[in-house]
C-alpha cells in the first residue's frame, strides 16, 4: 500500500484533500500512512450497529482506520454534511464544507515523553506548509478527548485504551473549500 494513496482522478474536495495528504507526508517523516477521505461504514454486531471510518483501497475492499498499532502513525479525512454550494450554470462554482482531519500516533515514535502538546505543534506546523491549489482550508478546533477524535463512530472501553500511552489521537476541525472551473 503507498504511504500516501490519493484517490485516481480526484475532483473537488478530494483535489485539496490530497494536496493535504502529500504535505502532511512531506513534512511529517514519522506518518506512516496519509490517507485520504473516510467513508463511515456500517455493520451490524451482535444485533448492535457499529459505526466505523474506512478508507477505500481498491476493488470493493476497505481499510478500517480504528486505532490499532498495527497501521502505525496515520491520518485520514472526514467530509461534514452538509456541503455549501455557490453555483450558477457557465460560472466558477465554489463549495465549502465542515471537515475533520483524524491523526492517530504512537508518541514512542515520535518524542521521549508523552508531549502531545509538541505533536499537535509539528502537526499544525506540517498543514501550514501545505500548497492547496484548487481550494483552501482552515483549522478552527482540536479535540483529544477519545469520545471526541472518533466522534461519529462506535468505540467501547477496549478501544478507547488505544487513545492512553503510549498511544494519543487529535481531531483537527475546520472547513474545506474548493471551486470547480466554469464548463462551457
Amino acid at each position: 500500500m503507498d504511504r500516501v494513496p490519493i484517490i485516481g482522478s480526484p475532483q473537488l474536495f478530494d483535489r485539496v484533500i490530497a494536496d493535504i495528504q502529500r504535505g502532511l507526508a512531506d513534512n511529517l517523516d514519522w506518518l506512516d500512512y496519509s490517507f485520504g477521505r473516510a467513508e463511515r461504514l456500517v455493520k451490524i454486531v451482535n444485533g448492535r450497529r457499529i459505526y466505523t471510518p474506512n478508507v477505500y483501497v481498491g476493488g470493493n475492499e476497505y481499510l478500517p482506520v480504528m486505532p490499532d498499532e498495527g497501521l502505525g502513525n496515520f491520518s485520514f479525512f472526514v467530509l461534514h454534511d452538509p456541503q455549501d454550494v455557490d453555483w450558477s450554470a457557465h460560472v466558477q462554482s465554489f463549495m465549502t464544507a465542515p471537515f475533520s482531519l483524524i491523526v492517530w500516533v504512537d508518541v514512542r515514535t515520535i518524542v521521549e515523553s508523552r508531549n502531545t502538546e509538541q505533536i499537535k505543534a509539528e502537526i499544525l506546523d506540517a498543514l501550514g506548509r501545505t500548497l492547496v491549489r484548487d481550494g483552501s482550508f482552515e483549522i478552527t478546533r482540536i479535540s483529544e478527548q477519545a469520545e471526541n477524535v472518533y466522534k461519529g463512530y462506535t468505540l467501547d472501553e477496549v478501544d478507547n485504551q488505544f487513545l492512553m500511552h503510549p498511544f494519543a489521537g487529535f481531531r483537527f476541525e475546520g472547513v474545506i473549500k474548493t471551486k470547480q472551473p466554469c464548463m462551457r
